[in-house]
């Protein structure tokens, strides 16, 4: 059998997400969620996290591209990544940020984050991922973060798969183990969210090409339009299929156990 960890991002990010994210976990179909912490969602819905009576685990998810009008810096995705790599990115401000979601995060959970992740991937980037590192070493953190380093690639997202890979993960890798930091070992989840993907395909593909502790990122919803998401369509038919038969079946013919993925 190979462990493979489901991993739900955005959970906070709003109702839909959040019932979407509760319902897999409870059928132990997620078996991990990370969270933004600045969504005013968080404190309301975090304690249905903790109410869960199996293993799970509960992340951090790094933001600075999605704006919940809070005081933290954000900037979107262009211009964060042209900031990051021209080092123009302050600090003091990134430091503030990480702080303050973490603190977020543990005046819900009543502890650390079991992992750290990034919104759109933002924690591998340059002058992020060195602040990030340092942060999570002055916090003692005994957990793992995620790293893109070993994607699995398959037939359609070579080109986005490989561009996300080119956006830091090897350099982020390197520090991880450098600062002695767990990370997950391979990783999946990359499409462009069509919504006329046939995810469940996508999904198959994936879970032939997994290996042991191989890391799946998906972003479900519930069908219910309150809020402007451009890729709801895409975490509706995620959603669909993680919750049917048909995955757990999946799951079967190649060899597959559902779990936590842990400290690595």
């Amino acid at each position: 059998m190979k462990l493979v960890c489901y991993c739900a991002d955005d959970f906070a990010m709003n109702a839909e997400i959040n019932h979407a994210i509760l319902n897999l976990l409870r059928q132990q179909v997620l078996h991990a969620t990370s969270c933004m912490t600045q969504s005013p969602y968080w404190f309301h819905d975090a304690h249905e996290l903790l109410s869960i009576d199996h293993p799970i685990e509960i992340g951090l998810h790094l933001n600075f591209t999605h704006d919940f009008k809070t005081e933290d810096v954000t900037y979107n995705l262009n211009e964060l990544i042209a900031k990051a790599w021209g080092r123009s990115l302050d600090p003091n401000k990134i430091k503030e940020s990480i702080a303050h979601q973490w603190q977020r995060f543990i005046q819900a959970t009543g502890k650390a984050p079991d992992f750290v992740d990034g919104h759109q991937h933002v924690h591998q980037f340059p002058v992020i991922r060195e602040i990030l590192l340092d942060f999570l070493k002055e916090q003692n953190f005994k957990g793992w973060v995620r790293s893109l380093d070993k994607p699995l690639y398959i037939h359609g997202y070579k080109i986005k798969t490989g561009l996300l890979h080119l956006l830091g993960a090897k350099k982020f890798q390197h520090l991880c183990h450098k600062n002695q930091i767990f990370t997950n070992t391979y990783f999946a989840g990359v499409y462009d969210f069509s919504p006329n993907v046939d995810y469940a395909t996508l999904n198959r593909e994936w879970l032939k090409k997994a290996e042991q502790k191989t890391l799946i990122m998906c972003h479900p919803a519930i069908e219910q339009v309150i809020h402007h998401d451009p890729i709801h369509t895409a975490r509706v038919n995620e959603y669909n299929y993680l919750k049917s038969k048909q995955f757990l079946e999946d799951c079967q013919t190649f060899n597959i156990q559902l779990n936590p993925i842990g400290a690595v």
